[in-house]
């Protein structure tokens, strides 16, 4: 009985170090993300009148362009546009298309689609909402005007495996 408890004793030693180390790892792989992600927010406060974010993305498609939602001093909800090496652009929510907004848009407009990740960013110099998503075997993005909800010509299709 004596060498069976040492052994699940030394089984859950074991297993916490396994679950230690991949839970720093895991810190490990996300730390940059989190830093960029606060530098982003930072920048909007420093930038801004954003005093509270409640939601932040980072869209690479024309230019690198980090977008923060929050609440400026007023209460207001607001999105702030960061480009890489540009200003920063401050739009009131009530300005534009929120994300539960265009989801019910795309769901209106691609009934059979599923969408797979919907972000805000920038394509050709326009504020859009980006969605990347899957209708039967195919993936596609195609772009939303932040402004009024209104879909973009062009849709870009990937490849099929």
């Amino acid at each position: 009985m004596r060498n069976r408890t040492k052994w699940i004793l030394l089984s859950f030693i074991i297993l916490a170090f396994i679950l230690l180390g991949l839970y720093r790892f895991y810190l490990y792989v996300y730390d940059d993300t989190w830093q960029a992600e606060n530098l982003a927010v930072q920048r909007a406060k420093a930038e801004t009148t954003l005093v509270k974010s409640d939601e932040v993305w980072k869209s690479v498609w024309d230019k690198v362009c980090w977008v923060v939602e929050g609440q400026n001093e007023d209460g207001e909800q607001v999105m702030v546009w960061l480009p890489e090496g540009g200003q920063a652009e401050v739009k009131l929510l009530s300005e534009g298309v929120s994300e539960s907004q265009v989801r019910s848009i795309i769901k209106e407009e691609l009934p059979n689609s599923t969408i797979v990740r919907l972000m805000p960013g920038i394509y050709e110099n326009e504020y859009v909402w980006q969605v990347f998503y899957k209708e039967k075997a195919h993936h596609y993005y195609k772009f939303y005007r932040f402004s009024d909800g209104k879909p973009l010509d062009e849709v870009f299709t990937l490849p099929n495996r």
